[in-house]
């Protein structure tokens, strides 16, 4: 009704305007014709009136002629007087003779109050000759009530045909215009509220301005049908996105908790096992346990972040971290991969470069990760070399990060491709290398947030070059280095491997802490050499020998340097990539030999150099005291806790080994409230996912149990492999107080039982 109401209004405006606009011309068409019929009206009446006075005048002066020539007074005043009698219209009327004298006159009654007259003057002639002039004036009342009523006449004729036509002219523009506009609008309307009225057609006689116009309007119709169509479609898919994005979020979040679990297992029985006594190797050991799981974390934390890289949320955390570290991580991570395929892994990071920057270490270590573990994988023989190389441009360093391997090379057609999301080189079903494909995407990704870049050159079937750039700001809390000025700076060593890339890494190493260095590439040259420095009175302090090396290993080799005058205190090194190389007994043969597992890290090198030498030339840095103890609480801290996983009831029962608590076990949701019920414990350690309830219903009874009976309220904190702020901001719903993600820390965990503990112990007196 209102969509009805406003068409008509619109029409109703259309037509209104074009009345007025008719109207105003039939005015200006009236006036202009009333002036045009007074103007000929009065000129007829003016022509009508002096023919008349003209024929009075003839007809007066043939009757007068006489007089009008003697002057006859009497006769002439009588036959003007006889003549205005007879013409009504003749107000006066006087002769003048020749000299302009007036003769005679008469005059009307009614001449005093004329107002409408004219005055002829015409002469009187006989015969050529003018004896006189007559003047009449003459009443022009009849001839303008002709012209009014003449003028009135054609007025109301031109009215009535001026309004017929503007009714005609109205009628013709409604149906010729007006209506099919108002059809093509219909139509229009109809086409943007997205439907289409069948019924709506523009009738045959419009004009072929409006059939192209509802041509036109057709065509909208139709594109706004197909963006109809689109726009259903999709809706259509980004509600099944949605339903993807969910799925795939709670698969992630699955995936995440049954991964975390096993991995809260290895990390947390490693930190443990490293605060037992450990041989040196053992301490390694451990050690390469917690950085590979810890590793395995990031990759882990990496996919449950893939979304958020997907839609260009990933946030960077910047910080001070030791890039040298970083990348020897990365190294210890891949070395068994590489040892399994008898690949040399190797790293060479420049001794000029500073080592501590500001950024972001776990994103830099999945990049190195990505780029060095793809060069594993594809390199069947050969080696794989790191070099990290840059320049510095004031407090800023520009890195490059090269990684060399002699794989299987790649195809200069799919050299852009590689950097794409689940691009391999080799994509077949039956490629012999696997993998998502994602690593070299991912991996450029966040080298486009860092604002760095990866490229790379290759040569099919020789080897590819993969070089990361870029640029991050030095720190100004370094630490002061391993120089010169250190006990083993000016001291000689040897340094023998068949590989020069070898030998040079790590005589670039040793020349950066002050060592004088020289370089073997076979036992035969190493005897020369030695011989040469015996001749001229050198000392070799300390001497570093690879064990896979050809014709003699390093084992022989050293035997061979006992041999030798002088020699038979000399510290050697065995480095291998096989561990152990050397068996104890065969160690304790050769005498002061120790050995090194490649690739060794600089750190791992110096303490190797130090205990060879009989000191520490870097002091290590003090160890850290057992986290016994640091429950400080009036009593034993009770603490139920909820967990189905038997690796983890163990792993946090070993942690807390030591400190003043009791700890009781519950394996589901339904077995934990019961326990609370009965020992009414001072702290709940809660997991999510356990069987009969889990642990958010569980938290849940427990809130209201407290709640109707003793009031008083545990603190219960939440143990999760979902470490998605979804599931922390549930497990606060339900009313949990802390959140300790998966693999659990034994420092975070002190710090939360710390934290909440002591005040449930006070508050329960």
């Amino acid at each position: 009704m209102k969509a009805s109401l406003r068409k008509l209004l619109q029409s109703t405006s259309i037509l209104l305007q074009i009345v007025v606009s008719m109207s105003f011309a039939a005015l200006l068409v009236v006036v202009a014709v009333g002036g045009v019929a007074r103007r000929y009206e009065v000129q007829r009446v003016s022509e009508q009136l002096g023919e008349q006075a003209n024929l009075t005048v003839s007809l007066l002066s043939g009757l007068m002629l006489e007089a009008i020539i003697v002057e006859d007074v009497p006769v002439l005043e009588t036959g003007l007087v006889e003549a205005i009698t007879r013409y009504p219209k003749i107000l006066s009327i006087h002769i003048e003779n020749g000299e302009g004298a007036v003769i005679a006159e008469a005059a009307n009654a009614e001449v005093a109050q004329a107002e409408n007259y004219v005055i002829y003057r015409r002469p009187v002639e006989f015969e050529g000759f003018v004896f006189g002039t007559m003047v009449v004036q003459w009443s022009t009342e009849e001839g303008q009530a002709v012209v009014r009523d003449k003028v009135r006449q054609t007025i109301t004729w031109t009215v009535l045909a001026v309004v017929a036509m503007s009714l005609l002219m109205l009628y013709l523009v409604y149906r010729l215009a007006l209506n099919p506009l108002q059809i093509v609008h219909a139509r229009m309307s109809n086409a943007v509220a997205g439907g289409r009225d069948w019924t709506i057609v523009l009738p045959g006689y419009a004009s072929r301005e409006f059939q192209a116009l509802n041509v036109s309007v057709g065509v909208l119709e139709d594109s706004l049908a197909e963006r109809d169509e689109r726009e259903v479609a999709l809706e259509r898919a980004r509600e099944q996105a949605e339903i993807a994005s969910r799925a795939k979020s709670e698969f992630l979040a699955n995936m995440s908790h049954e991964i975390r679990t096993p991995m809260n297992g290895v990390i947390g029985m490693a930190e443990v096992l490293r605060e037992t006594d450990l041989t040196p190797d053992q301490e390694m050991y451990a050690d390469t346990i917690v950085t590979s799981g810890n590793a395995l974390l990031t990759i882990i934390n990496d996919i449950l972040n893939f979304s958020k890289i997907e839609a260009g949320k990933l946030e960077l955390h910047s910080a001070t971290f030791n890039l040298r570290t970083v990348i020897e991580d990365v190294v210890t991570l891949l070395a068994p991969k590489a040892v399994e395929k008898w690949v040399e892994l190797t790293l060479r990071y420049d001794p000029d470069l500073p080592e501590l920057f500001e950024g972001d270490a776990g994103r830099l270590r999945q990049i190195v990760t990505n780029v060095v573990g793809n060069a594993i994988k594809f390199t069947a023989k050969g080696s794989v070399h790191i070099d990290v190389t840059g320049g510095m441009r004031g407090e800023t360093c520009d890195l490059q990060i090269s990684v060399t391997d002699t794989g299987i090379g790649i195809p200069a057609s799919k050299l852009d491709r590689i950097f794409h999301a689940f691009e391999q080189v080799d994509g077949a079903a039956t490629r012999s290398y696997e993998g998502t494909g994602l690593g070299l995407a991912i991996s450029t990704r966040l080298l486009q947030l860092m604002k760095g870049r990866i490229h790379v050159t290759s040569s099919e079937g020789k080897g590819s070059v993969f070089t990361v750039e870029l640029s991050l700001p030095r720190s100004l809390r370094a630490p002061v280095a391993f120089r010169a000025e250190q006990p083993i700076a000016g001291l000689h060593a040897m340094v023998v491997d068949d590989l020069e890339l070898n030998r040079r890494i790590l005589s670039e190493r040793l020349r950066s802490w002050g060592l004088r260095v020289t370089e073997a590439g076979s036992a035969l040259e190493t005897m020369l050499k030695l011989d040469e420095m015996s001749d001229a009175g050198e000392a070799c302090d300390l001497i570093f020998l690879d064990f896979n090396m050809p014709d003699v290993n390093g084992s022989e080799l050293a035997a061979r340097v006992r041999g030798l005058p002088n020699m038979g205190a000399v510290p050697i090194i065995v480095v291998s990539s096989v561990d152990p190389a050397l068996s104890q007994d065969r160690l304790q043969e050769i005498g002061t030999c120790f050995q090194v597992l490649k690739p060794v890290r600089a750190d791992q090198l110096r303490q190797v150099v130090g205990q060879a030498l009989g000191a520490q030339s870097a002091p290590a840095e003090p160890a850290q005291p057992k986290e016994i103890g640091q429950l400080a609480t009036a009593r034993p801290l009770r603490i139920l806790m909820a967990e189905d996983n038997k690796t983890n009831q163990v792993v946090i029962t070993r942690m807390l080994q030591g400190e003043d608590v009791d700890i009781i076990i519950a394996t589901n949701g339904q077995e934990a409230v019961d326990l609370y019920r009965e020992v009414q414990p001072d702290l709940v350690l809660m997991d999510m996912m356990m069987p009969v309830k889990d642990g958010l219903v569980a938290t849940e009874e427990i809130r209201r149990m407290e709640d109707t009976t003793t009031g008083k309220r545990a603190p219960i904190i939440a143990l999760t492999a979902n470490v998605m702020q979804s599931h922390e901001e549930a497990c606060r719903e339900v009313g949990m107080d802390d959140f300790l993600s998966k693999p659990i820390r034994k420092k975070a965990l002190l710090t939360a039982l710390g934290k909440w503990g002591a005040a449930a112990v006070k508050s329960s007196g």
